[in-house]
């Protein structure tokens, strides 16, 4: 039988030696995972460093060398109970035993212990390494970000709700029976087993438990916005959740259990590792800018879009950390693309990255302006690209400016003040003031939105679990539904066609071309300019289709409009 029973001793002993294989293996036969330079990179700026005497500190570094660990975790709704670092108490921390384990937030205290027993001297922790009330050193440290995750030696997550909850503990055991290490929800079931080569065989029990689909989504780690770019950006990551689970460039195990992890919208577990070998691909010497390079670059914009998405259904304390919560991805994937980022979005493939859509056409966004309404960093829904054009779709929109201007210079990859696009494309007014017409009118808009079930029992299940792991990010008291209801006059924005078949009729005027369109519904903007031409995103289309008589029709109506 190719799985064992889950680990019901997280961190302690049996779970580690399964670690210390995961590890040896890696480091032994991963040619991805090994590094050039022996795992000896420069350290962080501080870290906390394990002292054999039981004690711990924090240091700085100073441009050294080493190997260190970095750990991920969910601080919890109350900061306070981190114990951060502050301008106050850095100076008592940086000595000798300034940092006592027994008073450590219980994750932190056992990601410290695990890092011990694996041998390695140093952690890094966000909250005690950086010194949380100084805006320049957050600032300054919050732009290394990246590389801090990038060049550990392994990142621990612990998926636990809050700071104060540890993960080194006994799980899942039969109450009656503690010293049993079989999960409790195993069912026994006796057999009689025959032997393939011999005619004899023996009885046995065979332990049994009902198939239910794992999410690592469901985790709660993985509900939490600024953790997912820890993940992402770890070479190695030893996740300690309701299993305990490895992470690397070449593999991805479980302490027990079936590992399928099928069950996601954007495959967390697939999107990592496809991100780490273009990340691996760079480190070692660049990328491909032959042939293949167009296919190369919409690949890795697709795993661009499913960052995106797993991005967005995850909760965040603070809206105005939308786009500093994944800043650090975005810096490294500016360097795997080349390309301009652009609140969210890059230049290069911004038509495309223009049409994410939501799972309802209502949409939510925070009181304060934190993006341009063309960017999904501007609303608080779950993102989708489900239904991108096709490879052989015509681009017909042009981008004649676009741009965005950090708040910061520190961080330009974190919140943006200003934003400008400007596109030409072919465009056409509808008015839905008329409620006799409405419905029909709008009905080819919204045809995209709602329940998508599946051809067999595991797609309907997929749905459900993907819908189920959407959440709801939007803070609040909850309220009924809101009938979504488009604007009383609309600008439909044609970014992409594609063209069907061409009835030929025998006069070359009077051909008909059946397409499908791609692009964007816009209001006209109400605040903040006296312009014309200058409107607002409200959703996006795909597939629709669309017939244009007479070959140029479709170029007749091109318009250069302003989105803000």
């Amino acid at each position: 039988m190719p799985t064992r029973p889950l680990a019901t001793s997280r961190g302690k002993n049996e779970n580690l030696k399964v670690v210390r294989g995961w590890l040896e293996e890696c480091q032994s036969h991963h040619s991805f995972c090994r590094r050039s330079e022996d795992t000896q990179t420069q350290l962080p700026t501080r870290l906390i460093e394990i002292a054999e005497d039981g004690t711990a500190q924090l240091v700085e570094t100073r441009g050294q060398v080493g190997q260190y660990v970095a750990l991920s975790y969910c601080w919890g709704q109350h900061p306070e109970d981190n114990r951060s670092t502050t301008v106050y108490n850095v100076q008592t921390r940086l000595l000798a035993g300034g940092l006592p384990r027994d008073e450590l937030p219980a994750a932190i205290r056992d990601a410290v212990s695990i890092t011990e027993e694996l041998g390695i001297k140093y952690i890094w922790v966000d909250a005690f390494c950086i010194i949380q009330d100084d805006v320049d050193d957050r600032n300054e440290e919050l732009s290394k970000m990246s590389q801090y995750y990038r060049n550990s030696y392994l990142t621990i997550a612990a998926s636990t709700p809050r700071c104060t909850t540890g993960f080194i503990e006994t799980i899942g055991r039969c109450e009656k029976h503690p010293k049993n290490p079989l999960p409790r929800d195993l069912v026994p079931l006796n057999v009689f087993c025959i032997s393939r080569d011999k005619d004899e065989g023996r009885s046995g029990t065979v332990y049994a438990r009902e198939e239910n689909p794992y999410q690592l989504s469901m985790e709660p780690i993985n509900r939490r916005a600024w953790t997912l770019q820890e993940n992402l950006l770890s070479p190695r990551v030893l996740f300690f959740g309701s299993r305990v689970i490895w992470f690397c460039r070449h593999m991805t195990h479980s302490d027990g259990g079936i590992e399928d992890w099928s069950f996601e919208e954007n495959e967390l577990e697939r999107t990592r590792r496809e991100f780490q070998i273009e990340l691996s691909k760079l480190d070692k010497g660049g990328l491909d800018d032959g042939p293949n390079s167009i296919d190369r670059d919409r690949n890795i914009y697709d795993i661009w879009h499913r960052i995106v998405g797993t991005y967005s259904q995850r909760a965040m304390s603070h809206p105005e950390d939308k786009l500093p919560a994944i800043s650090a991805v975005a810096v490294e994937f500016s360097k795997l693309s080349k390309d301009e980022y652009l609140a969210g979005l890059w230049r290069s493939n911004l038509p495309r990255d223009l049409l994410w859509t939501t799972p309802d056409p209502t949409t939510h966004r925070p009181d304060i302006w934190r993006a341009p309404t063309w960017s999904w960093a501007s609303v608080d829904d779950t993102i989708l690209y489900d239904t991108p054009p096709p490879k052989d779709a015509i681009l017909l929109a042009k981008i004649e400016e676009v741009g965005t201007t950090p708040r910061s210079a520190t961080v330009p990859f974190g919140e943006v003040e200003h934003s400008n696009l400007k596109i030409t494309a072919p465009c056409f007014l509808q008015n839905l003031a008329d409620d006799q017409t409405r419905d029909k009118a709008s009905k080819p808009w919204l045809g995209g939105f709602g329940w998508k079930g599946g051809a067999n029992e595991r797609e309907m299940l997929l749905e459900a679990l993907k819908k189920h792991a959407r959440g709801d990010p939007v803070k609040g008291d909850k309220k009924e539904k809101e009938e979504f209801r488009l604007p009383d006059e609309i600008k439909v924005a044609v970014l992409y066609g594609q063209r069907d078949e061409l009835e030929h009729t025998g006069d070359p005027q009077e051909e008909v071309k059946d397409w499908k369109i791609w692009g964007l519904i816009l209001k006209r903007a109400t605040r903040g300019t006296a312009e014309e031409n200058v409107y607002e995103r409200v959703l996006s289309f795909s597939q629709i289709p669309a017939n244009f008589e007479r070959p140029r029709s479709l170029f007749a109506d091109l318009e250069t409009i302003h989105i803000i």
